[in-house]
């Protein structure tokens, strides 16, 4: 029999009859209802969950339909545990009495049912395990990640192996007291709000002083944390909120709970004075070395006139194989990078013993000018490119103003537009008379295109 959703019932024989001798129009009528059954159907109150392509059958006889846009056992078991929170890792799933253990193996085209085993993750297995590596808790399923027993036995073996713990754990304020009250250090792997609660920091620091540093703020400013701290490890101060090391009542507190403080107090107070004269001086440095760049240039014209009266020291700032190259007829290499150089500029050059041809020259004729030299000579802060030869100056009258024998710091100068600009008015080279940069021939843009800068130097 064949109900329709407004109640008709049409019923076939198995084996019907069919009397040809009826009318045509008897057959067509019949023809008709039959068809109209067929398709008097409710199909909006269909339940498409039973229509899936395949079901997931549990050992209880629980059906769970699974379509087939899952592709992969990964997939089936992703599916179960979104929609029947069933956890991945306690699904095994079997097909004809086999498990199908990888995860990524695409599932047979012709399947009907899968059948579903579970199997919770064995908490005794585990803590073998973390006892022996407490870092095999990275790959812990997450029902072992969730359970305190494994993950304190990893702690206590490593306590960075917190790390791999479920976020509900690491935000478990009662488990991070238990834990801290042992090993102060494990505060670090706890959640920012855990971090911020009183008594698990007072806790941690009791046990490790310099944990103060993963504080909260509000705690790193509190006197009795940070008291506490201190008695620890005298250290924990450089961890305090700077305002209570100015305070005298808790700086009397600080010492009457460790006599380490005092001298740490002080050591403060000394190092922050060294480092502000550490400053000024290099600020010193700093504003000398600007004013050497601005009054140490010379232009090739006024160069070139010490160059025909042998009235001046040539010396090249490049490396050996650019020296090479080319250089200034009867110069001298004097790299900026030269270790001669620094020993100079720190006086540590024994000035009298030292066998390098540009300090003897130095030392011998203190009143001749130095003139370095590198390829373009810029001193161009504004395009990040600044000439070797610029830095050599630096340094070389940091050393003469170091070592009077050197000759004054004045005498010491730049050649403006370096080799380049020399070889262009065609003054003496030894060499390739090409210009040149970093020993390759340079672009017609000149330096600035060889940068990929706008305007040649």
């Amino acid at each position: 029999p064949l109900t329709t959703s407004s109640g008709c019932v049409y019923t076939m024989s198995s084996k019907p009859k069919m009397d040809m001798a009826l009318p045509l129009a008897q057959l067509l009528t019949a023809s008709a209802l039959l068809t109209s059954a067929m398709f008097d159907f409710d199909f909006e109150g269909l339940d498409l969950d039973t229509c899936a392509d395949f079901q997931v059958i549990g050992l209880d006889g629980t059906q769970y339909p699974i379509s087939r846009q899952t592709s992969t056992v990964r997939d089936v078991m992703a599916f179960l545990e979104a929609k029947y929170g069933i956890p991945s890792d306690e699904q095994r799933l079997c097909h004809e009495g086999r498990e199908l253990s990888d995860p990524s193996a695409a599932l047979p085209e012709d399947l009907l049912e899968l059948h579903l085993l579970r199997s919770k993750a064995d908490e005794e297995e585990w803590l073998s395990r973390v006892a022996e590596n407490p870092f095999a808790l990275s790959d812990a399923p997450a029902s072992i990640k969730c359970n305190k027993a494994v993950v304190r036995a990893a702690a206590v073996r490593e306590t960075s192996a917190l790390a791999y713990a479920a976020d509900t754990l690491r935000q478990d304020r009662h488990f991070a007291l238990d834990l801290v009250s042992a090993d102060g250090g494990a505060l670090r792997y706890f959640a920012e709000e855990v971090r911020a609660e009183r008594d698990v920091v007072l806790m941690a620091v009791r046990a490790a002083g310099s944990v103060l540093r993963c504080a909260a703020a509000s705690l790193r400013a509190d006197s009795e944390v940070v008291l506490a701290a201190v008695c620890q490890d005298a250290k924990a101060l450089i961890h305090a909120d700077p305002q209570l090391l100015v305070d005298d009542d808790f700086a009397r507190q600080a010492m009457d709970c460790n006599r380490l403080v005092g001298d740490y107090l002080a050591s403060l107070t000394t190092d922050k004075e060294d480092r502000e004269q550490q400053s000024r001086q290099e600020e010193d440095v700093n504003r000398q070395d600007e004013i050497d760049v601005q009054n140490a240039g010379i232009v090739a014209e006024a160069a070139f006139a010490h160059f025909q009266q042998s009235s001046a020291i040539f010396l090249d700032a490049r490396s050996a194989d650019e020296f090479d190259k080319s250089h200034i007829a009867g110069s001298m290499l004097f790299s900026e990078r030269s270790p001669v150089l620094q020993r100079l500029a720190e006086q540590r050059e024994d000035l009298e013993l030292s066998t390098n041809p540009a300090v003897k020259q130095m030392v011998s004729f203190p009143s001749k000018p130095v003139i370095l030299y590198s390829d373009s000579g810029s001193d161009d802060l504004a395009v990040g490119y600044i000439s070797r030869c610029v830095r050599g100056t630096r340094f070389l009258r940091r050393a003469c103003r170091a070592q009077p024998s050197l000759g004054n710091e004045n005498r010491v100068f730049r050649l403006i537009g370096g080799l380049n600009q020399w070889k262009r008015m065609g003054l003496p080279v030894n060499g390739e008379h090409r210009p040149l940069i970093n020993g390759n021939v340079l672009l017609e843009a000149g330096i600035h295109g060889y940068l990929d800068l706008d305007d040649d130097i």
